[in-house]
């Protein structure tokens, strides 16, 4: 039998918001066990004690939060929803009755407020969901792996123009500059004692003396729009300008740290601000593995994975040879007599010493010019070889790639940061961004990541 409902009719109801939100939701999660006054105690200084009463600052953030807890188009469209979704009232601490606050709130509140703490309070609110994983043990660091993913810029790629931008020195140049003459004083003729006053003037004079911060010049395509972004080549036929964030992850797919740079920054480059990061806040429960990409493979970022005590877990990268030409795993490297053999079994010996820290090997001219393999060896009248001076670092991750333990951790790279940047783009927004300049999207992701691990401790943990 058909039922129709009768024509509406506007009664009131006695309504308690308590009741009517599920007692199994994860907002009732994040709500028992987050403790919110910490903004309290990071904005009250940039409050008055005389005036009109402002509106509560962690009802300004839990609404930020709402914004990619369920995915909202924009902050915007949140205060819009807050007006008639009864769990956002509840989540904010609002009756049926109260008004909300102005979607322009909170903006102008960080524009006056906010943006003038010592320390950006979205990165807090980070540090802070951290330290609850922590305290629940929530983190599994037996392994963590880092990767970059590309969020679309709020910006015309059409509305650009060129600009030349000065290059600057490495992070680690002083340290190669270092290395480079210690390696220098092993040719020399000292005895023990004159070695160590030559370490101590040269350790001493590298200290002193300060880098070359700059390089040189490149040019770079820079958006009119958004200066900040940085022009990313998708494909030969596809480009867009974008920011790439840069993020650790544990065994539990929780975001550790978050780094934002420009997409036209390589992931090598990128990985020492998310690292430092990372050791910042995980100086004393530090993983056994630390797994990359192969993009991750630099001599540097080895030998700074191995001196910290833990095993890198990296893929086979393919060697960058052109076609019909021996590879440079064909030479074999003699480390007793630091030299290369090539596969006519002639010597290669170390010349000089590049400012990047590569070692140039040099073959005889007198042996090549015979040699029947030439043509699958080098154009040059002599054939040459680079080695870095801590290219043993990078042979040595190479040999850890073999080993049972570190080929299991590899394989779980899929199911781990690739899954939470997967989740992120299709759940939290990930995939582009509406704010311009670094600054402003940093914050932006930060925050996103942070609800990410929020929901995550929520539903899997405690709902």
């Amino acid at each position: 039998m058909i039922t129709k409902r009768s024509k509406r009719e506007y009664l009131s109801e006695i309504v308690n918001l308590e009741e009517m939100i599920p007692q199994n939701h994860f907002l009732r999660v994040i709500e028992k066990y987050f403790d919110w006054n910490f903004i309290y105690k990071e904005v009250e200084k940039q409050y008055s004690v005389f005036g009109r009463p402002s509106i509560d600052p962690v009802v300004l953030f839990k609404i930020h939060i709402l914004k990619f807890l369920f995915h909202e188009d924009s902050l915007r469209r949140t205060y819009e929803n807050l007006k008639y979704n009864n769990l956002y009232r509840w989540f904010i601490g609002y009756n049926l009755n109260e008004e909300v606050p102005n979607h322009s709130t909170y903006s102008q509140n960080y524009k006056r407020k906010f943006c003038k703490l010592e320390k950006d309070i979205l990165q807090t609110v980070f540090d802070k969901v951290i330290d609850l994983l922590l305290e629940y043990n929530c983190l599994d660091m037996t392994a963590v792996y880092i990767d970059s993913t590309n969020t679309k810029a709020y910006a015309n790629k059409k509305k650009n123009h060129k600009e030349m931008i000065k290059i600057e020195a490495k992070k680690y140049q002083k340290e190669v500059e270092l290395e480079i003459a210690l390696k220098g004083l092993q040719d020399e003729d000292l005895t023990d004692e004159e070695y160590l006053e030559e370490v101590e003037k040269i350790v001493k004079c590298n200290e002193e003396i300060p880098i070359e911060k700059l390089l040189g010049e490149k040019e770079i395509i820079v958006s009119d729009t958004d200066k900040d972004a940085g022009m990313l080549y998708k494909n030969e036929k596809e480009k867009m300008f974008g920011y790439n964030s840069t993020v650790i992850c544990d065994g539990n797919n929780y975001a550790l740290t978050v780094d934002v740079n420009p997409s036209n920054m390589h992931d090598s480059i990128a990985f020492y601000p998310a690292f430092d990061k990372f050791t910042g806040k995980f100086n004393n429960n530090m993983p056994d593995y630390f797994v990359g990409d192969a993009a991750y493979i630099t001599p540097h970022i080895c030998k700074t994975i191995i001196d910290l005590n833990m095993i890198p877990c990296m893929p086979y990268k393919r060697p960058m040879t052109k076609d019909g030409y021996f590879k440079k795993y064909e030479y074999v490297y003699d480390e007793a007599n630091d030299i290369y053999i090539c596969p006519n079994n002639c010597d290669l010996i170390p010349t000089t010493i590049n400012k990047d820290g590569y070692i140039i090997y040099k073959a005889d001219k007198n042996d090549c010019v015979n040699c029947p393999f030439k043509e699958k060896c080098t154009k040059m009248k002599a054939k040459q070889i680079t080695r870095h001076v801590w290219e043993e670092y990078k042979e040595m991750a190479n040999d850890y790639r073999h080993h049972d333990d570190v080929r299991e951790i590899y394989k779980k790279r899929s199911t781990h940061i690739e899954r939470l940047y997967a989740d992120g783009k299709m759940k939290h927004g990930l995939g582009k961004t509406y704010f311009k300049t670094k600054q402003r999207v940093s914050r932006e992701l930060t925050l996103l990541y942070a609800c990410m691990n929020l929901k995550k401790f929520a539903l899997h943990h405690y709902a």
